[in-house]
């Protein structure tokens, strides 16, 4: 299992991946965005949804998983919670756009995602376009060396570092290689596009 599984209010299994620093990261960001204000979250590739359900139960947000995995329906099924949607399939980065432009999204999470499509480019591009608050778990540069689609690791942080991001932590990856860094992009409204 790679992430943790959270089921109303609780961490009931620990994954391979670690979960609790970097959504206490993303939450004090969270914090600070919210004031007050409701807000729509997509979160892009949530594999078991452990962001997705503390988002929402922290702050009651209106959150949106896109998960092919099909095990995240018993996950979602153990929460019930009505303000987390779930898009179980696989997407195509225009599928995902269509999705971002229609719905209207505040907050994106794309956390070790981008590196599985291979127009990563025009998928950074989409979410920068429609959105004011951007959370994006990198591969490591590490991971050009022998990670999982290796040959777009560079190409991704490349496009990244271009947009000034703001690194809250680095996590270790599976493989050993590397710390992934954990950025974060805020923009305003006249920002975007």
């Amino acid at each position: 299992m790679y992430q943790d599984i959270w089921v109303k209010g609780q961490m009931v299994k620990k994954g391979q991946r670690e979960c609790e620093d970097r959504y206490n990261h993303i939450k004090h960001e969270l914090l600070k965005y919210n004031s007050n204000k409701t807000f729509t979250v997509l979160d892009i590739g949530a594999n078991s949804g452990y962001f997705s359900f503390r988002i929402a139960e922290d702050f009651n947000a209106e959150v949106t998983m896109i998960e092919s995995n099909k095990e995240i329906k018993k996950i979602e099924k153990q929460n019930q919670r009505n303000n987390v949607k779930l898009i179980n399939q696989k997407v195509t980065v225009e599928e995902l756009k269509h999705i971002i432009q229609t719905e209207q999204f505040d907050v994106i999470l794309a956390l070790s995602i981008l590196h599985h499509f291979e127009d990563y480019d025009e998928l950074i591009n989409i979410i920068f376009e429609n959105s004011e608050l951007i959370f994006i778990e990198a591969s490591a540069l590490e991971e050009a060396e022998g990670g999982y689609n290796s040959s777009r690791v560079k190409g991704i942080m490349n496009n990244l570092e271009l947009r000034k991001p703001e690194i809250l932590t680095y996590t270790n990856n599976l493989r050993n290689l590397g710390a992934r860094p954990l950025m974060k992009f805020s923009q305003s409204p006249n920002d975007k596009g």
